[in-house]
């Protein structure tokens, strides 16, 4: 017994251009299957989580960045909307510039309009990938995070510590 015959068919039986459309149907139907559960599984949060706090600095930024920050603590990126993450901390101090003196020398100086805004940013991180992430950009120490809420986005703020709260 030929596994495919002379007109095509699986076993004499089905046409393998079916049984094809019928392997994909399926694979389709489990795969929307298994992302639905896992999305429920998200949401009624039976899937493990943990909180971390990371600190991140933006160097050099106007005054109004860090009021900006304050109006609304929650994460927003375009792609996604709002994230796993909050604002809960926003300090300012006195941000320190490079620059030339008149005999050509560069030191450096206290900026009179400009402020270093350190901003701690609390982090629900599920446990189904192997790093830490607010919305799908991972974080770590020494890394570049761009803070974006609704009125205000800080570009390459350093991240300068991450903890376990």
């Amino acid at each position: 017994m030929k596994v495919i015959d002379e007109k095509g068919r699986v076993f004499g039986k089905i046409n393998i251009f079916d049984l094809l459309v019928l392997l994909a149907l399926l694979i389709a139907v489990f795969g929307v299957g298994y992302k639905m559960i896992s999305d429920k599984r998200k949401a009624s949060g039976m899937v493990p989580t943990t909180t971390y706090i990371v600190t991140v600095k933006t160097p050099a930024m106007h005054p109004s960045y860090a009021e900006a920050l304050r109006k609304d603590d929650r994460i927003y990126y375009d792609n996604f909307g709002f994230v796993n993450a909050k604002i809960i901390d926003v300090r300012e101090e006195p941000a320190m510039i490079t620059v030339q003196t008149a005999d050509g020398r560069l030191v450096e100086t206290q900026s009179p309009n400009l402020v270093d805004v350190t901003i701690d940013i609390e982090v629900k991180d599920t446990h189904d990938t192997p790093d830490i992430r607010i919305g799908r950009y991972a974080v770590a120490v020494g890394g570049k995070l761009t803070v974006k809420t609704i009125y205000a986005m800080g570009m390459d703020s350093d991240v300068i510590a991450i903890r376990e709260k």
